[in-house]
């Protein structure tokens, strides 16, 4: 048993590159975007950990391999490469990062500017000036400080009324996330009560968004209140579009052209929304490929794997093989 899957695992990498090549000879126009999260000198779990962080030097592992076998653009490029590429040529793919975490800056940001491979950052604004942790974040720090229960977040959150089947951390974030955004924000300042106070170095200061922009590296918008955009009222939808904006544009020195949706959430109507707020381009995290005659407001984006550098290979290359078109 161990033998065959040493032999499975040794095999991914190979498959990749097959996969890769047959479709890159395809006449088939398509293209990925990854998205990125919180990055660490150690990996954590993903079953404990709500956004688990991926492991720095696996981080790097994948960006050497993105950049030796696809064509990398930035975000907003990445729809016009899917329509521009020809037959032979690499497949483009975009590499994203959510939320305003300090490893973006701290472990991301040196590793893309060493290997010169562009990225864009998706932002809230929401610690422009002070420390702020989102709602998810006081919840992991809570249960894994032991400064509240399960079952005390469990009657807080009223999860009894949730299907049966999740439980754990996993099982509260879900009820959390659908909450009314009132609820929501009441559960996380009693998070924050019981847990103190947000880390001092919680999200991105206004220098530390300046850094990424003049690295070279592309600034996108991810709401100021990060809601599931599809359960907001029109009057909510459209607010969100625009809260924090501005601001963020005056520090990137540029209009926001793109948007990633928080929690991945959109449908045609988000996307109807944000093209009216005047943006171009649009992602969710829908696992799938780019294809050019997709909505440029509702691309999907692939989670990176978490597990070894052949079986990220070979999820990208089977992601990017499904939209064959030829």
């Amino acid at each position: 048993m161990a033998m065959r899957r040493l032999l499975k695992e040794r095999l991914r990498t190979p498959y990749a590159i097959f996969l890769d090549l047959v479709t890159r000879w395809s006449a088939g126009r398509a293209g990925l975007a990854l998205v990125y999260h919180r990055i660490d000198h150690r990996q954590q779990d993903t079953e404990s950990h709500l956004v688990a962080a991926i492991g720095s030097g696996r981080f790097e592992a994948q960006l050497r391999r993105l950049r030796s076998r696809y064509r990398l653009v930035p975000a907003s490029e990445l729809h016009g490469a899917v329509r521009a590429r020809r037959r032979g040529q690499r497949m483009p793919v975009a590499i994203t990062f959510d939320d305003d975490l300090p490893s973006h800056v701290r472990a991301a940001m040196p590793r893309l500017a060493s290997l010169g491979i562009p990225a864009t950052f998706f932002l809230s604004g929401a610690s422009l000036h002070n420390p702020f942790a989102f709602w998810w974040e006081r919840l992991q720090s809570a249960l894994d400080d032991h400064r509240v229960s399960e079952q005390e977040l469990r009657a807080k959150v009223s999860l009894a009324a949730t299907p049966a089947g999740r439980g754990g951390i996993r099982g509260i974030a879900s009820k959390m996330e659908v909450m009314p955004r009132e609820e929501r924000e009441e559960v996380a300042r009693w998070l924050l009560q019981r847990i103190g106070s947000d880390p001092d170095d919680a999200g991105l200061r206004t220098e530390d968004v300046r850094a990424l922009v003049a690295a070279g590296f592309e600034i996108g918008f991810h709401t100021r209140g990060h809601d599931a955009l599809p359960q907001l009222s029109d009057e909510e939808l459209e607010r969100a579009m625009s809260e924090g904006r501005a601001e963020l544009e005056e520090i990137a020195g540029d209009k926001l052209s793109l948007i990633a949706y928080p929690h991945g959430k959109a449908d045609s109507r988000v996307a109807a929304a944000a093209r009216a707020a005047g943006y171009r381009f649009g992602f969710t995290t829908s696992p799938e490929r780019i294809a050019d005659e997709g909505d440029a407001l509702l691309m999907g984006r692939l989670y990176p794997s978490y597990h070894s550098i052949g079986r990220f290979e070979l999820e990208v290359a089977r992601t990017l093989r499904a939209s064959r078109r030829s």
